[in-house]
């Protein structure tokens, strides 16, 4: 039997071929030929399991299939995860297409995967793609128990009026453009855990020489997790999983921060973010999608949306929660949409996804999985 260094068995594991596969978008009016790198939960070929499609936040990319690959089997679930443009492998685009080329991913990936239907978890900055993803793809989710998780989404800073957002939406342009360089050596000089939003955007914040206050909670990216924990080995190799990782994500292309940032920060045109460019007009559509559907089919199951919230949160902030929870409460879109929402009163922006124990990710892998047994 062969005997694996610790490093070496974390180099095994992470360059799994599972969370490193790519697919190529043809060429269209609007872009060249576009290449798209995506990754799998190890237990993906077990067709029997409920297929999750994960929209992450805006360091959300294909390496979190390796960062949730042991809950995902522990609990009975498939992810697909995705290399949005200049992340990994993929090809940059300008931002004026980034939202239709995401549009354009979706049924190609799943179409590669032979996957008919999912369910979307979607964390932060993904929510802004999700919904445009609502909107355009409604017939992906699972027609008995079509379901999506809202894991703090991003809510426009002029709903939030969320500190540290509003002091990010008056950086200068050029100076946004240097985001990525800024968070590949926080990453691998500073901090080489926080490759979340919250985390490596408040880390560069401050870089910047720009005041954060300190009554903002919520900023770290710690977590309860232990790396055995998150990894099931044991812990040097798990430690090294953790770290190697990181190092390798921040070693690929990550300059599409630069087009994410400005995205969420609506330093872009209106249409660059696709029908969320009316935030309530879009939840108000998706709803009246839902009610159309109803009457075509009047046994076709509502979607499911729930919301999770962190105890405190540095990038939407309290004002975001409640924006957003109003946008689905509205006469407009109550009863036509089966919407719920919840705290976690321990989690902050990033923990709430990757904390097994205080956030909320656990939970929404089991509801899926419960779903998936009921919709018969």
């Amino acid at each position: 039997m062969t005997s694996y260094s610790p490093e070496d068995q974390a180099i095994r594991i992470i360059c799994a071929k599972h969370f490193h596969q790519a697919l190529w978008l043809p060429e269209t009016a609007n872009h060249s030929k576009l290449k798209v790198t995506y990754s799998t939960t190890t237990n993906f070929d077990n067709v029997s399991l409920p297929a999750i499609l994960f929209i992450g936040p805006m360091f959300g990319t294909r390496w979190n299939a390796l960062h949730f690959d042991k809950l995902a089997r522990d609990c009975g679930v498939r992810v697909i995860c995705v290399d949005r443009p200049a992340f990994g492998g993929s090809t940059p685009v300008t931002i004026d297409i980034r939202m239709r080329v995401w549009l354009e991913t979706v049924p190609a990936l799943l179409q590669r995967l032979d996957v008919k239907h999912v369910a979307i978890v979607t964390h932060s900055a993904g929510a802004v793609y999700t919904l445009n993803t609502l909107l355009h793809h409604r017939s992906l989710l699972d027609p008995k128990a079509p379901y999506v998780a809202f894991l703090a989404p991003w809510v426009p800073t002029a709903h939030s009026a969320a500190t540290l957002t509003t002091i990010l939406a008056k950086l200068p342009t050029n100076l946004i453009d240097s985001f990525a360089g800024l968070n590949t050596f926080i990453n691998s000089k500073i901090i080489p855990s926080a490759s979340w939003s919250g985390g490596i955007v408040s880390s560069a914040t401050a870089l910047l020489s720009f005041p954060v206050s300190t009554d903002i909670p919520g900023a770290g990216t710690s977590t309860s997790t232990t790396p055995f924990e998150q990894y099931g080995f044991d812990e040097g190799t798990a430690k090294l999983i953790k770290k190697l990782s990181s190092k390798y994500q921040f070693a690929e292309i990550t300059t599409g921060v630069n087009e994410e940032v400005k995205l969420c920060l609506r330093k872009c045109d209106d249409a660059d973010w696709g029908e969320v460019a009316d935030y309530s007009g879009c939840i108000r559509q998706i709803a009246m999608n839902e009610a159309a559907l109803g009457s075509r089919a009047p046994n076709a199951a509502k979607v499911s949306v729930e919301a999770f919230f962190s105890g405190s949160d540095i990038m939407i902030a309290k004002g975001g929660q409640e924006y957003f929870e109003q946008c689905w409460q509205t006469d407009g879109v109550k009863g036509k949409v089966d919407f719920t929402t919840s705290t976690f009163p321990e989690a902050n922006h990033d923990s709430l996804l990757i904390d097994q124990k205080k956030g909320a990710l656990k939970i929404v892998f089991e509801r899926i999985v419960e779903l998936g047994k009921n919709r018969g």
